[in-house]
């Protein structure tokens, strides 16, 4: 009778151990939470040693402020495809509000990264022209124009400020949905985006200006 050999152990190359390191927090964050990761444990699923991790990540808030990044990035081009396909402006605006809430509840410990959860965020390069870039879609999603400017934030503040709402709106109506202050359950996915809608279409439609009027 022969002995089945152990399949040899994977050998890593120059250049693939981050992003498999990438690789596997996404896949815990999927069931798991944030703080359920640490570089142990990352370098132990990869098959590294902590060491070798170091070779490609500050620290821990290094590696997920990266994933934080594609998110952006990703959301960057999420948002460029919603004006690209909508009718006009105020159906995009509620195509944007709504895929902020899609984002949390799908992928909630990413969305905690994304948007606050490790302080100093912004002194991490990558992630700040990421995240200055998906604001700059968002902006030019309600505008209809390129009219954010991030190395002028005392312009933009004043230029931008119906995106500024735009966001606070999508927001707070996913930490609003996701922390279950208004809870729908995984069967009510169409009865939140109707909820979400009619929300939004309180600002857009002039529900609110009638009601202070």
């Amino acid at each position: 009778m022969t002995t089945e050999s152990k399949p040899a152990r994977r050998r890593y190359h120059k250049g693939n151990v981050a992003e498999d390191l990438m690789a596997v927090a996404v896949r815990i964050l999927e069931t798991e939470r944030v703080e359920d990761l640490s570089v142990r444990r990352l370098a132990r699923e990869v098959g590294v040693t902590p060491a070798n991790f170091y070779n490609h990540f500050v620290c821990l808030n290094d590696l997920l402020l990266d994933l934080a990044a594609d998110a952006f990035e990703e959301r960057r081009r999420t948002l460029a495809h919603i004006t690209r396909t909508s009718r006009d402006r105020a159906e995009a605006v509620r195509r944007s509000v709504v895929s902020y809430v899609d984002l949390a509840i799908d992928r909630r410990q990413l969305f905690r990264i994304m948007f606050g959860y490790i302080p100093d965020a912004l002194g991490h390069e990558r992630y700040r022209k990421a995240s200055d870039d998906a604001f700059a879609a968002l902006v030019e999603l309600v505008y209809g124009a390129p009219i954010y400017d991030g190395a002028d934030l005392t312009r933009s503040r004043q230029t931008c400020k119906a995106a500024y709402g735009v966001f606070a709106m999508g927001y707070g109506l996913a930490r609003v949905v996701v922390e279950g202050q208004v809870p729908f359950s995984p069967e009510q996915r169409a009865e939140m985006r109707r909820f979400i809608d009619s929300v939004i279409g309180a600002f857009i439609d002039g529900e609110l200006p009638e009601l202070l009027a």
